[in-house]
């Protein structure tokens, strides 16, 4: 069952890059002039707040003022007025009808005095104030004695605002140039004691008389927050400065971030282009397996169409051929290894089961857990086929091959079979005739003398017959014994290999050393004979083509196997590439025959080693 890799597919070729509208030139411009405008708002901000206090300290200087005028007043009421020097006396007009009276200093000093009411004395405190301060106080009314002293248009307002009861009226003033003025107006009520001078305004108790204005100028109050003002303004230029900055930073990492975004986005783009190219069928799903992702090629091995399996699971595509078992066993090495490779074989669309070699593997979270399955398949039906059919021509081959072995191996004994029959008839036959031939010569030989003339020449030619007869059954043994020696079969493989090896000395001249680790060995026939062949091949290849001048020999026999060393000083030889060694093919297929193998080891100038393995079996076990 094909089971997606875990991982974020990302295939939504569509889909822009979200940082693509935030890293523009325009955007920067655009945060930049943003931020510029709050600033520029807090600092105006600000600025109205210190105006705003400054117009609080202000009027509530103004207010306190005139409260103090208006308690000075009063004390001056309740005292009934205060006599002082008639010189230092405020100019004021009305001061003409107040009374006046001779006073003497206990120095004997004249003084002339004169009364002054508490309105007198406030006109005189608002004078020096005026002049003094700079703030400009004055007393007025809507009901005037002094024409001078009428109400402007604000305070005509301020007075029927206090009029309806209100206790102050305040107000800023603004000017084109500068911060303006405050202007700050208090009651003048009616008391008992202002009756006595003022009953003719039929104003009762309690009621309004007038009113006490004062106007203060309040660029005063402002310089004193310029330094506030002009650490707003550094500290505001600070924090615009600190906000570009951060924008253009912040602004920066994310064009970087975009180009890093594009690149994946690049790269991404070119890995679904990948997956949806390549002949191998892709497969994703989510951790739960639905799948989320197929390939044109899983499209096209399958028969479904994209739509058809998207959020489907991918059991649809179980053929049956396998048990839950080893689903079991897919899922707990992918659980645990993370990835599984193996072949599987599922169903398509139109109900045909296929093979295919699949492989997942499982894309893992920080945590450890698998948010994707991705899996990569392949249709192996043809090769599939093509293994079966090879396996089928392996099959075949093999059968051929053992057959071929099995017909070396009857030829080989049917060889072995005509040799000893040849042997021995040519021992048993030709060698008795050959026998009975040099005892008849001999036997004549005894008798030419008596052939008178004949005698001597007579004599010579069966001389020379007999020696004909003595070389012929020279060479009929050693054709006998090349052919099968009567010593293998008689006296055993250890007396037939000490035999042969010293007729080889013999003949060859060649030193030739023997080592076995038994006296006698109890081989089954067959292997009895191919070790011989193989010690009598060896040898004779070394005479024919080693040069040597030194030869060893040496069998083991071991528990299970015996093993055989032929070892020379010779030229060597190379590889032996084209050329037609029969010899050492024979010794092979010999040893192979009976389950061993047989190695060579030579090159030019260093001579030649064969060693040989072949698997014991005893005459007793066969």
């Amino acid at each position: 069952m094909p089971i997606g890799f875990r991982g974020d597919p990302g295939m939504a070729p569509g889909n822009e890059n979200p940082l693509s509208q935030v890293i523009a030139p325009a955007a920067l411009l655009l945060v930049a002039v943003l931020w510029s405008l709050l600033v520029l708002f807090s600092l105006w901000t600000q600025r109205g707040q210190l105006n705003h206090t400054a117009q609080q300290l202000a009027r509530i200087d103004a207010v306190a003022n005139l409260k103090k005028d208006m308690a000075i007043r009063k004390w001056a009421s309740q005292v009934g007025g205060v006599f002082i020097n008639e010189d230092k006396a405020p100019n004021v007009d009305a001061l003409s009808e107040q009374e006046r009276v001779q006073a003497e200093r206990m120095t004997g000093e004249s003084l002339k005095l004169i009364s002054l009411t508490s309105i007198h004395i406030l006109l005189g405190i608002q004078e020096v104030s005026n002049k003094e301060y700079g703030s400009k106080e004055r007393l007025t009314s809507l009901q005037l004695h002094n024409r001078d002293n009428a109400p402007d248009e604000w305070e005509t307002k301020a007075l029927k605002t206090l009029e309806a009861g209100s206790e102050m009226v305040a107000e800023a003033m603004p000017k084109k140039r500068g911060h303006g003025l405050m202007r700050v107006m208090i009651p003048m009520r009616m008391e008992e004691e202002c009756l006595e001078c003022h009953r003719e305004t039929l104003v009762p108790v309690g009621g309004l008389r007038g009113a006490a204005a004062v106007s203060i100028d309040l660029n005063t109050y402002w310089s004193a927050q310029e330094p506030a003002w002009r650490a707003i303004q550094y500290w505001h230029g600070g924090i615009w400065f600190a906000g570009i900055a951060l924008l253009y930073a912040y602004w920066s990492f994310l064009r970087r971030r975009a180009a890093e975004h594009a690149r994946q986005d690049e790269k991404r783009r070119e890995n679904e282009a990948a997956f949806s190219a390549m002949a191998e069928g892709a497969i994703i799903t989510d951790a739960q397996g639905s799948i989320l992702w197929v390939n044109d090629a899983f499209c096209r091995i399958y028969g479904y169409a994209r739509d058809e399996v998207i959020g489907k699971n991918p059991r649809i595509l179980k053929s049956g051929y396998h048990g839950e078992a080893f689903y079991r066993e897919l899922w707990d090495a992918l659980t645990r290894q993370g990835h599984w490779r193996g072949e599987l074989w599922n169903r398509r669309k139109n109900g045909e089961i296929f093979p295919e070699e699949l492989s997942i593997q499982a894309l893992r979270g920080a945590d450890g857990q698998a948010l994707r399955y991705i899996s990569i398949f392949s249709d192996i039906t043809e090769r599939k086929r093509n293994e079966e059919a090879l396996r089928l021509h392996q099959q075949r081959l093999e059968e051929s091959e053992t057959r071929l072995r099995e017909l070396a191996a009857f030829l080989q004994t049917v060889r072995e079979e005509e040799r000893t029959r040849i042997a021995r008839e040519l021992h048993d036959e030709l060698g008795q005739a050959l026998t009975a031939l040099r005892l008849d010569l001999g036997w004549l030989r005894g008798k030419c003398p008596n052939f008178g003339s004949l005698g001597a020449p007579a004599a010579e030619r069966v001389a020379a017959a007999l020696g004909v007869v003595e070389q012929s059954i020279v060479s009929l043994r050693r054709i006998s014994e090349d052919l099968r020696p009567a010593m293998l079969d008689s006296l055993g493989l250890a007396a037939a290999i000490e035999h042969h090896v010293s007729q080889f000395s013999q003949r060859t001249g060649i030193s030739c050393r023997l080592s076995m680790n038994r006296e006698e060995f109890d081989l089954e026939r067959d292997l009895t004979t191919a070790v011989f062949r193989i010690i009598q091949e060896a040898l004779t290849n070394i005479a024919r083509h080693a040069g040597a001048s030194e030869v060893s020999v040496r069998i083991e026999e071991a528990e299970d196997s015996i093993r055989l060393e032929v070892r020379d000083d010779g030229r060597g030889f190379a590889a032996a590439g084209d050329k037609k060694t029969f010899g050492l093919l024979g010794m092979r297929e010999r040893a192979a025959m009976l389950g061993g193998n047989l190695e060579i080891d030579s090159r030019p100038g260093e001579g030649t080693r064969i060693t040989g393995w072949l698997p014991l079996r005893k005459e007793a076990q066969a």
